[in-house]
């Protein structure tokens, strides 16, 4: 498990490969989490449910100042959308990630909207994910040829990220989400401005086998960002 800092928002990246969770969910679940996790039928289903939960509540617990992870509570909001409920603050926010064995979270102030989406880098959903481009988003693809797939998943990422800032999910044309500017500032490491909601923009970061994105409005900034890329650099 990794920590991160934003200020005043925090990362968790969490692993858990052996799905060692299940074990001792009853002791991190709230009342509310406990009777939805007991309607999940499929394991993976089941495993993703508490990732998320126990990375969630991992990235409040200090920020609410409550220790036990029963106390914070992850609701589902009317499109699906994480809620954080607890009696001791109701001002954080957090959005959440899986792939595979792996969660993502941010936690953030109400009134600071950030969302992000990870994502592993596979081959066989190249074609997939290009095919949801628009022409400007292929061509830079295209300009980075050593690098095509992981630069496919980072854009990708940055997508999904927007449309949880806008509580839209994917469930809009996924070409409102297209990206007017996408540009490496460091290793592994690129920043991105959207065509159409010109107040957010993307950090976007590429490991060995995954890419994350964090959208966050524009003026923001990320004051120790290489954490985040350090972590994904051990998974």
């Amino acid at each position: 498990m990794a920590r991160l800092n934003l200020r005043p928002a925090q990362v968790i990246v969490f692993d858990d490969p052996a799905s060692h969770l299940t074990e001792f969910a009853a002791e991190f679940l709230g009342p509310r989490e406990n009777a939805y996790f007991s309607t999940l039928r499929f394991a993976r289903r089941q495993q993703s449910y508490l990732l998320g939960r126990y990375a969630a509540k991992l990235a409040l617990r200090d920020l609410l100042a409550e220790p036990d992870l029963r106390a914070i509570e992850i609701v589902r909001g009317v499109f699906e959308q994480p809620v954080v409920q607890c009696a001791r603050s109701h001002r954080w926010c957090v959005s959440i990630s899986h792939a595979d064995s792996l969660a993502v979270v941010v936690a953030f102030p109400a009134g600071h909207p950030m969302a992000l989406d990870a994502e592993r880098i596979d081959l066989t959903r190249y074609e997939t994910i290009l095919s949801q481009l628009s022409n400007q988003e292929t061509q830079w693809i295209a300009a980075n040829a050593g690098h095509k797939l992981q630069l496919a998943t980072a854009l990708w990422t940055a997508k999904e990220a927007l449309s949880k800032v806008l509580c839209t999910g994917l469930m809009s044309p996924v070409q409102i989400y297209n990206l007017s500017e996408f540009s490496r500032i460091s290793s592994g490491n690129w920043e991105g401005l959207f065509q159409n909601f010109g107040q957010y923009k993307t950090t976007t970061w590429v490991g060995t086998s995954h890419a994350v994105s964090i959208v966050l409005p524009k003026r923001s900034i990320i004051v120790n960002g290489y954490e985040i890329y350090d972590a994904f650099l051990t998974l």
